[in-house]
């Protein structure tokens, strides 16, 4: 039998529970948002190509969220307030509105419809504010939001759509309330959509315990421990949450098969997390197969062979086998974070370049996992990655030596050979640990919330009803999804992250309100603040490995690293003249040390003199748009200038080293850092923490 390259994509579609229950209010608008953007466009872009099989992973609190904007029972506080004449605003409703109605890709979101790049030039010229927006120019900017959101689909397709685009501007407040009503109403088609690929073959459905929670973290906080055992665990004593995590699996199955009349057949755990314990719960449920990262099967195995990633394997449990396939992160992220920068043409010939050499250098059939995010890449493409899925989806519809095929056929594949693991390794998609989600002192301050929570519950649950039990349930459920551990701590940014906290303090104290108790002080004190404050240096967590190529090609490589908010320390003064606004930096497992300089007007620059101060050594670099490797007095550099500058530093022994850089144009020096005592970058800690017998 002829060798095969199997490739199987998985499409992740999820946003947090946004909605209080509590109030009835649905409290930040991305479920909307991304239904009308990439939930039906992206399955509507295989469909015209038969050869192309892809799954697709609806997480149940997404589908419900849907389903109450269908029902109108969703009461958005952004679409209400959308909905309003703007003089009947009041001030906070304005503010409100501020938040939200520049958030969309600047370049592919923004700029191709003129008028509302003319309305964000506006709103920056007023310090971000809508100030000086008469009722038309606001009535404007909500509709051209609007519009910025909408897929392909619905540009081809919709007649009222089309007509706001080709109209550009000048839009009345009928014809916002018509578009609102528009986009309810498409609302409706999207989950029938699947329904029809999935009956054709085309797709498969699979899916992820209800509220999305880090279901090894709930099984066993330990788990956290054993995925890296230098992680800082909260203080306090962990609560249980097993009958919880139990819960999220059951009532997936149960959602999943009633809108989809069968039981699902595949899990995408959340995040890709998983350990021996989460499998077991997961086979106790029926579920056939699930996936995870290359990092947790290299940790299981003690091995980085790549070769082994491309195979499926089992993993035994009392309840029965589960099938396991582990993502291939590279494929996976060049489609996430590269390719969007790339022309769609040669990005799709540089992903089948990549499946082919692995086809090549494979003795039997293999099978490539590329499993990613499912709607948040889009809109860093162009044209919301239509071009970029035409090329690829029509480029693999021609090559015979590789066959779409859906997680759920594997099985049937009988030139695929299945291993057996005895052990399997806890971890998630982000460098196999679980560290976006507990470790540090916000995300640890959280669980330390929950655990007082739960045991204030398992004092007083023997006195309540049903009634009351039930919807206190369901606000552990919601609190313990991954999400809004996620936005807390510094390795993730949003200016929203102040309205996540707020959010998962509400399902908190909504608890106490059922138990008719006090809400605790300690859940009415903000975990974040709206303005984060002057941290100038975040120390670096663990090693990055960054490549060297003037930009920051993907989330992962400069995740762990230290980083200067430059900006922020010269809030005080003009900050609107550097080129430099933050400096990132870390070292790898090999003693290399790496240096990013990034700013928006940093990017605009062709040519620039840099003199950097490494621990009163002087270096100068004549930087271009390039990458070159340098060697001055011994010392070993490779250097890249492109979106930023990036600059790796071979066999750096320091511990600390004393930094200080300036940048010339000609004879002008235009920037300097630090303006006194030079920036002291201390990798000690990180050096005896990461210390493994």
């Amino acid at each position: 039998m002829n060798k095969k390259l199997y490739l199987s994509f998985l499409w992740h579609m999820h946003q947090p529970y946004y909605k209080d229950d509590y109030s009835k209010s649905t409290l930040m608008p991305w479920v909307f948002l991304h239904a009308t953007k990439d939930y039906y466009d992206i399955p509507w872009y295989l469909e015209e190509f038969p050869e192309i099989k892809a799954t697709f992973n609806l997480v149940p609190s997404l589908i419900s969220q849907i389903e109450e904007y269908i029902s109108t029972e969703a009461n958005d506080k952004f679409i209400e307030l959308l909905k309003k004449e703007p003089y009947t605003l009041n001030n906070e409703e304005r503010l409100f509105l501020e938040e939200y109605l520049f958030l969309a890709n600047e370049h592919h979101m923004i700029k191709p419809l003129n008028r509302y790049y003319e309305l964000l030039l506006k709103f920056r010229a007023n310090n971000n504010t809508l100030t000086n927006f008469s009722d038309q120019e606001l009535i404007e900017t909500e509709v051209l939001f609007l519009l910025s959101w909408c897929g392909n689909h619905l540009r081809e397709n919709n007649v009222i759509v089309k007509n706001l685009l080709k109209q550009q501007s000048s839009y009345s407040q009928n014809q916002k309330i018509e578009l609102i009503e528009t986009l309810f109403s498409f609302l409706r088609e999207i989950i029938p959509y699947y329904k029809k690929l999935m009956k054709k073959g085309q797709i498969s459905i699979s899916t992820t315990p209800f509220y999305h929670p880090i279901l090894p973290l709930l099984l066993d906080r330990n788990s956290a421990i054993e995925a890296k055992p230098n992680v800082v665990l909260p203080t306090s004593q962990s609560a249980d949450y097993k009958e919880y995590a139990s819960l999220q699996v059951s009532s997936a199955v149960e959602y999943y098969e009633k809108h989809f009349g069968k039981r699902p057949d595949g899990f995408w755990p959340s995040e890709g997390s998983v350990s021996e314990k989460t499998i077991e719960l997961l086979a106790q449920n029926g579920v056939k197969w699930a996936c995870s990262d290359e990092e947790v099967l290299f940790k299981t195995l003690h091995s980085s062979n790549k070769e082994s990633l491309y195979k499926p394997y089992s993993f035994a449990t009392k309840n029965g086998k589960v099938n396991l396939f582990f993502r291939d992160k590279y494929l996976s992220d060049l489609i996430g974070f590269e390719y969007s920068r790339k022309c769609a043409k040669e990005a799709a010939a540089d992903f089948v370049s990549h499946l082919k050499n692995i086809y090549l250098n494979a003795q039997e059939s293999v099978i490539v996992p590329v499993i990613l995010d499912g709607e948040n890449a889009w809109e860093f493409y162009p044209n919301n990655g239509k071009d970029f899925f035409k090329e690829l989806y029509s480029l693999l519809s021609q090559q015979p030596w590789c066959q779409l095929t859906l997680f759920d056929e594997v099985d049937k594949i009988e030139d695929l050979e299945n291993t057996t693991l005895y052990r399997l390794q806890s971890g998630s998609w982000i460098n196999g640990n679980f560290d976006i989600w507990i470790g540090s002192a916000q995300k640890n301050r959280a669980w330390e919330l929950l655990d007082m929570t739960k045991s204030d519950f398992d004092k007083k649950k023997e006195t309540l009803d049903e009634y009351a039990l039930q919807k206190i349930d369901k606000e552990f459920l919601i609190a313990l999804g991954s999400d809004w551990f996620w936005w807390y701590g510094d390795d993730h940014y949003t200016e929203l992250n102040h309205h996540f906290d707020d959010q998962f303090r509400a399902h908190l104290k909504n608890i106490y309100r059922l138990m008719k108790e006090d809400i605790p002080s300690e859940l009415r004190t903000p975990i974040v603040q709206k303005d984060k404050g002057k941290l100038i240096n975040i120390k670096p967590t663990d090693f990055v490995y960054p490549t060297v190529d003037g930009n920051m090609s993907n989330f992962f490589e400069w995740l762990n690293s230290g980083r200067f908010d430059i900006k922020k320390e010269f809030s005080t003064m003009d900050s609107s003249s550097l080129l430099v606004e933050y400096l990132y930096y870390g070292v790898d497992r090999k003693s290399n040390f790496f240096l990013y300089f990034k700013g928006k007007k940093l990017e605009e620059k062709n040519s620039l003199e840099l003199k950097l101060t490494l621990n009163n050594r002087i270096f100068i670099f004549d930087i271009r748009k390039t990458k070159e490797s340098i060697e001055q007095n011994g010392v070993y550099f490779d250097i890249a200038f492109d979106k930023g500058i990036e600059l790796k530093l071979y066999d750096c022994t320091d511990k600390k080293i004393n930094l200080m850089f300036e940048l010339y144009e000609g004879d002008k020096r235009v920037q300097k850092y630090p303006l006194y005592d030079d920036a002291v970058l201390d990798f000690e800690n990180l050096f005896l923490k990461n210390w493994y017998i």
